[in-house]
């Protein structure tokens, strides 16, 4: 099987984000174990703290567009309005910024969002280091995740491992 980005095209078509967390509200998880929809005032007022302070004091180092977004979706108390409705709506620097919080989607959203992850790790040299912590959850929760792929989806992420993580997931042999 060549591992091609025509070939992710065709085994990964596009489905809407829907409700499944982004990777941006993944990353505010991380830091306050709440995400924007769910900040309420008890939480505010321990805090001592705005809804705005959390990212602007907690130094967020996200581009503009994402703090933005961020803010105000705490403002709100909303869900961000990223702009990503499928998976090719992602960008690297998206990836590159908010990757390493793959392992907090729910395996729908690491459905979406793995696609966009492998387009860019087969079309450019830019840095592929959020592509570890892809591989990393494909090692440590496929049996959570696996449920959600259909076989063709299965097959190409088992041969696109064996062809560039070789040895990094334990349950993918040489064979």
């Amino acid at each position: 099987m060549m591992i091609t980005k025509k070939f992710l095209e065709e085994t990964f078509p596009l489905f809407p984000l829907g409700e499944n967390r982004s990777l941006l509200e993944c990353d505010f998880y991380d830091t306050h174990r709440r995400y924007f929809d769910r900040i309420e005032d008890n939480y505010l007022s321990a805090v001592e703290m705005t809804a705005e302070d959390l990212l602007i004091k907690w130094g967020f180092d996200w581009p503009e567009f994402y703090l933005q977004a961020g803010l105000e979706a705490a403002r709100s108390r909303t869900r961000p309005q990223e702009g990503i409705n499928t998976w090719k709506d992602v960008s690297y620097e998206y990836l590159y910024y908010f990757g390493y919080n793959c392992s907090f989607l729910s395996s729908e959203g690491y459905k979406f969002f793995l696609p966009a992850a492998l387009y860019y790790f087969l079309s450019t040299d830019e840095n592929k280091a959020y592509m570890d912590w892809f591989v990393f959850r494909l090692n440590s929760q496929w049996e959570t995740d696996q449920h959600v792929f259909n076989d063709a989806q299965k097959k190409f992420i088992i041969e696109f491992v064996k062809e560039h993580y070789k040895g990094f997931v334990s349950w993918i042999s040489d064979s």
